[in-house]
């Protein structure tokens, strides 16, 4: 008869997780800050020139950028133009997703680490699962060559 377990049945959803490589801490930090860090100095770029009598230099527009995107405003200098204030409100979104970006790493980093010590007990108990399911698989085609052999000497006799 021949019960053998199937191996290599991996759910889709399960597949493609392990095959995922996830961002460490680090790594989503660094993407942030740099992301951050190039939106700042465009925008900085941007200003001097769409409003240069506000924004006289790359200075005056860093300063103003960086005081943007962490949504703090200080209003010490601010945009004059359409554009510019288009600019800024560009760069306000950007510092709000970056918080929320960070935030979502945070908590994702907390969740994985659960998910994580849980998917390792979850294999273990699928090894072990594995492992008693070969056994019965095992005995049973034990018992499935008995019965054969019964079965055999029984039609023999007769």
């Amino acid at each position: 008869m021949g019960l053998k377990p199937r191996t290599g049945d991996v759910p889709p959803l399960h597949a493609f997780v392990r095959r995922r490589r996830r961002l460490s801490w680090l790594q989503a930090l660094v993407l942030v800050a740099v992301f951050t860090a190039l939106v700042v100095v465009a925008a900085a770029g941007l200003i001097t020139r769409t409003d240069p009598s506000r924004f006289p230099d790359l200075a005056t527009g860093l300063w103003w950028a960086v005081a943007t995107v962490t949504t703090v405003g200080y209003g010490d200098v601010v945009p004059a133009t359409p554009t510019g204030r288009l600019l800024a409100a560009a760069l306000m979104f950007v510092g709000i997703g970056a918080f929320a970006f960070l935030t979502a790493v945070a908590a994702s980093a907390i969740v994985v680490s659960e998910v994580g010590e849980e998917e390792t007990t979850i294999e273990r108990e699928e090894r072990d699962i594995a492992r008693v399911q070969n056994v019965i698989l095992a005995r049973l085609d034990d018992i499935d060559t008995r019965l054969q052999r019964i079965e055999d000497a029984h039609t023999t006799d007769q």
